[in-house]
C-alpha cells in the first residue's frame, strides 16, 4: 500500500472519529479496520515516522476541513410537531409500493431547521425529483427497526404518510430537463417492453431505481445480485469497456479520452446524482489506469480519490454508498485479475474471456463488500455467488438489447406502429425476462437470504472480515517468498498483453481465418438470438380459449376476460397501477398491447387507483361506467385523462345492457338507470351499491360478477331470477356484508373467487362468507393466498388454475377470521376526500389535464387543505345506504342494447344457449369520439 492509500486510512479515521462512531459508521470503522491490517501486512517489519506520516496528514486535512468550514449535520432529532401543510422539495423518488409513491423530501434552502423525510404520497400526481409539493400529515419519529436504522443512515428525521399531494412548482434549469429527457427514457421503454421488464431496463440502463417493480428488487437483493438495478461502478465498467472495444483501433491516448467522455455522458444520463457520481470517479480511476497501461497507480488513484471526497464531505463516512464504492474498487484492484484466472483454469479455457472477466470483477467487488453488507443491512445472500455465474453474464446484452429498445421506443413515441418497436425490442425483452425468471426462482428457494439480527450481524461481518484479512496475508506471504527471477504479477487490473501481428502467432492461421471464425461466432449467436425469441413469442401468445383471470392486485379488484378469437375486456384496474401492469403484461404481449373495453364497477380507489395509468399504457376504445363520480385521486387522474386528445369513448353501463366479447355474453343486471346518483351519498356502502353487476355465458357455463355490491342488493337481484352459476367472483371482496344466504343457496356457485390483498386491515374475505360459500359445494378461492386465478373454458371443460400462490402468514390468518388489524388503517381503508362537510358532494372532478384536482383543495367549511378521510371499508361493513335517483352522468352508447328490465325469474333462469334480443358490443367496433360527462351537478 502507498502513500496514497495511507493517506486515506488516515482521513477515514479522523471522519469516523468526527462522527463519534454512530451506528451507521460501523461500516466505516469495519472498513478502518480492514483497511489497517492490510497497511501492517503491506509495511511489516517496518513502521516508523515514514510510515505513519501520510496516515497524519489525511487526518489533519479532515480536521482542517471540519475547523474551517464546520459540519452542518442535517436535522435527526424529533420531528415538528403538527399537521402541516409542509412544503418540501422531492428529492429522490422510490418504487411505487401499494398503490402509493414513495420519495424522500427536504426542506427548501433558507430554512432555518432544516428536515428531511421519508414519505408515502398518493400515486397521482406524479413526482419527480426538483418538484416542490405540498403535502399534509404528521410526521412521525424513526421507528426502533430495521427500516429506522435506514432511516438514520439517509439522516431522516422520521415518516410521513400523507393523503394529499399537490405539486406547487417544478425548476425550469439543466438538470430538471435532464431529469424529463431520463423519464421520456423510461417512458420509450415502457412503450415496446412488458412490465417489469421495462422498469428492470430503466434501471439498469439509467439508473431510474424507482422504476423497478418493488417486489422484483427486493428479488435482487435477496438473491444477492442487486447491484445489478443500481448504477453503480460495474455498470460504469461495462460501458466503459464497450466504448474501449468499439474504439480499439484508436490509439491508447485517444481510447482513454474517449472512454472519459463516455463516462461523463453516462453519468449525467444517469442522474449525476452523489452515488452514482462516487461511483463513476472509484471505476474510473481503475479503467483510466487500464486504459493507460499503468495499473498499478490504479491503488493511488483510489487513495487520492476517497480522500478528495472526504475532505470535500466528512459526513460521507457514514454514507453506505461511499462505502461499498469504496472497497468495491478495492476489490476490483487487488483480486479482479486473480479471480478471472483462476476462473480460467476451472473452466480449462473453454469459457470466452469477456465472461471470465465479468464474473472476475463480480466476485472481487462482491467479496470486498461483504463485510460492508452484513454489518449494514444484516442480510446474507447465500447463493448470491451461483446466481451470479448465471446472471452476470446476461447483464452487458441485457444493456446493449436494452438500449437497442430503448431506441424502438423512440420511435414508436415519435408515430411509428408499435409493431416495429415490439420486433425491435424482443431480444431485450427475452434477455431481460431471462433476468427476471433467473433472480426470482433463486429468491423463492429457502434460505436465499438469510437475515442477521444483532449481535449476529456483527459477528458474521467479524468473522467474514477474518477471512478476507487471512486470504490478502498469505497472498502476500507468497509473493514474498516466490523465487526472485520470476516476475509477479501485478495485483491491479492489468490489461490483456496486446499482440502487435495476430496472423503471425503459431496456429492462427491469418486473418482471413480469423475473420471466418469470427462470422462462425456471429452465425451462431445470431441463430441462438433468434430461437430464444421466437420461443418467447409463442410461450407469450395466449391459448385460443376462452378464459376469465381473477388478477391478484392486492386489497381490490381487476378482472380480464379474453375471448378465443383475441377480444379483451377489463373490468376495474386495482388500487395499484404498478401492480395491474406487471399483472396484465404477463398475459399481454407487448407487440398487442390492446384491450377492446374497460368496465369501471364504482368509483372506489381500489377499483379505479391503476386505470389512469394504463390508459397511457394500453389502446383502449370504449369505457364504460355506472355514472357516479368517484372521491378520490386515482379517479381524478382517471377523469382527467378521459378528457385528453385521443382518450376512448366513456359510456354509461345499467341493467338490461348487453356485451360480448368473442363467445362469452355479457348481461348487465345492477344498476338501474336513472337510479345512479351523479354524487356520492357516502363514501362507502352508497358506493358500493352501485357497482356493476354482470351475468356471463360462455357456451353452457355462466359467470357472475358482483362487483363490491352489498346484501341490499342481494333480494333485488334474487327477484329478477339467477340461475345456478359455474364461477362467481364473489361481492365486496368476500365481507360480511355480502353474499346473503339466501343469494348463495340461489347460486350455487362450482367455484367462487374472492378477491382481495394479503393482511388487509379489513378482515377480508371474512370467515362467516368463506362458511357459507363452501357449505354450498363452492371450491373457494382467494387472491390473498392462491394469487391470480385463471379459469378457462375449453371445449373439455371449465379449468382453474392459480399463479403466484402465497404461504399463508399470520396477517392473513387473522384476515380470514374476520379479526382486522388496525395498522396504517388510516392509508390502506380511506379515500382521501378534502374539504367535503358530512353530507356534502365533492367538487366535479377537474377537465384540464394540468389543473389541481378537486380533493386538494379546501372546502366551505373546513380550512384549505386539511383532509377528512372517509373510510370506503369497514372491519364489520355497515348497513345499506339508501340510494338516490339522479340521472346517469353518461350517455348511453348506440352499441349497446339497452333491453327492458328483466323480469322476475325468466330473464336469467333458462338455458345458456338463448340468443341476445339486442345489438351486441363487439371488440371491432369503430372508436368514437371522446364524450365527457354532462354536468349536473
Amino acid at each position: 500500500m502507498g502513500r496514497s492509500g495511507r493517506l486515506a486510512i488516515g482521513a477515514i479515521a479522523a471522519a469516523v472519529a468526527a462522527g463519534q462512531i454512530a451506528p451507521n459508521h460501523l461500516g466505516a470503522a469495519v472498513a478502518l479496520g480492514l483497511a489497517a491490517v492490510v497497511l501492517l501486512a503491506e509495511t511489516r517489519p517496518r513502521l516508523g515516522a515514514a510510515t505513519l506520516l501520510p496516515v497524519i496528514v489525511g487526518a489533519g486535512l479532515i480536521v482542517l476541513r471540519l475547523t474551517v468550514v464546520p459540519a452542518g449535520p442535517p436535522f435527526l432529532g424529533h420531528p415538528p410537531d403538527g399537521d402541516g401543510p409542509w412544503t418540501l422539495v422531492i428529492t429522490s423518488t422510490g418504487s411505487p409500493r401499494d398503490g402509493q409513491q414513495t420519495a424522500t423530501l427536504a426542506t427548501p434552502s433558507g430554512v432555518a431547521l432544516p428536515f428531511v423525510i421519508a414519505a408515502t404520497l398518493p400515486r397521482y400526481p406524479v413526482v419527480i425529483p426538483g418538484d416542490r409539493v405540498v403535502v399534509e400529515g404528521r410526521i412521525l419519529p424513526r421507528p426502533d427497526s430495521p427500516y429506522g436504522s435506514y432511516l438514520l443512515r439517509i439522516g431522516a428525521a422520521g415518516t410521513l404518510s400523507s393523503r394529499t399531494l399537490q405539486i406547487e412548482s417544478a425548476p425550469d434549469d439543466l438538470g430538471r430537463r435532464l431529469e424529463e429527457l431520463r423519464r421520456g427514457a423510461a417512458e420509450a421503454l415502457a412503450r415496446v417492453l412488458p412490465e417489469p421488464e421495462a422498469g428492470l431496463a430503466a434501471g439498469i440502463l439509467i439508473g431510474l431505481r424507482d422504476e423497478v417493480d418493488r417486489d422484483l428488487a427486493a428479488a435482487f437483493t435477496t438473491a444477492g445480485v442487486s447491484h445489478v438495478v443500481a448504477i453503480s461502478g460495474w455498470n460504469i465498467a461495462i460501458v466503459a469497456a464497450a466504448i474501449a472495444a468499439m474504439t480499439g483501433p484508436l490509439g491508447r491516448r485517444r481510447r482513454s479520452v474517449v472512454t472519459v467522455v463516455a463516462i461523463v455522458a453516462y453519468v449525467a444520463f444517469a442522474g449525476a446524482s452523489p452515488s452514482v457520481v462516487r461511483a463513476a470517479l472509484m471505476a474510473g480511476v481503475v479503467l483510466l489506469a487500464r486504459e493507460t497501461g499503468r495499473a498499478g497507480r490504479a491503488t493511488a488513484a483510489l487513495g487520492w480519490a476517497a480522500t478528495a471526497l472526504l475532505a470535500t464531505d466528512p459526513g460521507l463516512i457514514g454514507d453506505a454508498g461511499f462505502q461499498l464504492s469504496s472497497l468495491a474498487t478495492a476489490g476490483l484492484i487487488a483480486w479482479a485479475t486473480p479471480l478471472t484466472g483462476w476462473i480460467e483454469r476451472v473452466g480449462r479455457g473453454r469459457l470466452p474471456g469477456w465472461l471470465t472477466e465479468s464474473l472476475g470483477v463480480s466476485l472481487a467487488a462482491q467479496a470486498a463488500t461483504l463485510p460492508i453488507i452484513l454489518i449494514s443491512f444484516g442480510r446474507l445472500a447465500v447463493l448470491s455467488p451461483v446466481v451470479n455465474l448465471v446472471v452476470v453474464p446476461l447483464v452487458a446484452p441485457a444493456m446493449a438489447a436494452g438500449l437497442v429498445a430503448l431506441a424502438g421506443g423512440a420511435v414508436v413515441l415519435a408515430g411509428a406502429p408499435p409493431i416495429i418497436g415490439a420486433v425491435v425490442a424482443a431480444p431485450g425483452w427475452v434477455i431481460l425476462r431471462l433476468l427476471v425468471t433467473v433472480v426470482g426462482s433463486a429468491a423463492s428457494l429457502p434460505f436465499a437470504s438469510v437475515s442477521l439480527d444483532p449481535p449476529f450481524d456483527v459477528i458474521a461481518a467479524t468473522i467474514s472480515t477474518i477471512v478476507i484479512v487471512t486470504i490478502a496475508w498469505s497472498r502476500r506471504a507468497g509473493r514474498s517468498h516466490a523465487p526472485r527471477d520470476r516476475p509477479q504479477p501485478d495485483p491491479g487490473l492489468t490489461a490483456r498483453p496486446a499482440v502487435a501481428n495476430p496472423a503471425a502467432q503459431p496456429g492462427e492461421g491469418g486473418a482471413a481465418s480469423r475473420r471466418g471464425r469470427a462470422a462462425r461466432r456471429i452465425g451462431v449467436m445470431s441463430l441462438a438470438g433468434a430461437v430464444l425469441v421466437a420461443g418467447g413469442v409463442v410461450a407469450a401468445t395466449p391459448g385460443r380459449y376462452a378464459r376469465i383471470s381473477i388478477l391478484d392486485v392486492g386489497q381490490g379488484d381487476a378482472i380480464l376476460v379474453e375471448g378465443s378469437r383475441g377480444g379483451r375486456l377489463l373490468i376495474d384496474g386495482g388500487p395499484d397501477p404498478d401492480r395491474l401492469l406487471v399483472e396484465l403484461d404477463r398475459r399481454i404481449p407487448p407487440w398487442d398491447r390492446r384491450i377492446d373495453a374497460v368496465i369501471l364497477s364504482h368509483p372506489h380507489e381500489d377499483h379505479v387507483a391503476g386505470l389512469a395509468l394504463l390508459l397511457e399504457r394500453y389502446r383502449v376504445e370504449r369505457v364504460f361506467e355506472p355514472g357516479m363520480r368517484g372521491p378520490g385521486p386515482g379517479y381524478a387522474a382517471w377523469a382527467r385523462r378521459l378528457v385528453t386528445s385521443g382518450a376512448p369513448l366513456r359510456l354509461s353501463l345499467a341493467a338490461g345492457d348487453r356485451l360480448s366479447v368473442d363467445e362469452i355474453r355479457l348481461h348487465v343486471l345492477w344498476p338501474i338507470r336513472g337510479q345512479v346518483p351523479l354524487v356520492p351519498p357516502d363514501g362507502g356502502t352508497g358506493i358500493n351499491n352501485v357497482s356493476v353487476v354482470l351475468l356471463g355465458e360462455v357456451g353452457a357455463r355462466r359467470v357472475l360478477l358482483m362487483g363490491d355490491v352489498e346484501e341490499g342488493i342481494d333480494p333485488t337481484l334474487l327477484a329478477d331470477g339467477l340461475p345456478r352459476v359455474d364461477l362467481l367472483k364473489v361481492a365486496h371482496h368476500g365481507s360480511r356484508t355480502a353474499s346473503t344466504e339466501a343469494f348463495v343457496a340461489t347460486v350455487r356457485p362450482r367455484v367462487a373467487v374472492a378477491s382481495a390483498g394479503a393482511g388487509n386491515p379489513y378482515g377480508h374475505p371474512a370467515k362467516a362468507t368463506l362458511e357459507r360459500l363452501a357449505a354450498a359445494g363452492a371450491r373457494v378461492l382467494r387472491t390473498d393466498r392462491d394469487g391470480t386465478v385463471v379459469v378457462g373454458f375449453e371445449p373439455t371443460g371449465m379449468t382453474v388454475r392459480t399463479e403466484g400462490a402465497r404461504v399463508a402468514t399470520t396477517a392473513n390468518a387473522a384476515a380470514s377470521t374476520g379479526k382486522g388489524t388496525d395498522r396504517a388503517v388510516a392509508f390502506l381503508c380511506a379515500i382521501p376526500v378534502t374539504g367535503i362537510a358530512p353530507g356534502r358532494a365533492p367538487a366535479a372532478a377537474p377537465e384540464a389535464p394540468d389543473a389541481p384536482p378537486s380533493w386538494a383543495d379546501g372546502g366551505p367549511d373546513r380550512s384549505p387543505g386539511r383532509a377528512r378521510p372517509v373510510g370506503y371499508h369497514r372491519g364489520d361493513d355497515g348497513t345499506q345506504a339508501g340510494r338516490g335517483r339522479l340521472p346517469a352522468a353518461l350517455p348511453r352508447t348506440p352499441t349497446v342494447a339497452g333491453g327492458r328490465r328483466a323480469r322476475r325469474g325468466r330473464a336469467h333462469g333458462g338455458s345458456a344457449q338463448g340468443t341476445d334480443s339486442g345489438t351486441r358490443w363487439r371488440r371491432r367496433s369503430p372508436v368514437g369520439r371522446v364524450r365527457a360527462p354532462p354536468d349536473r351537478s
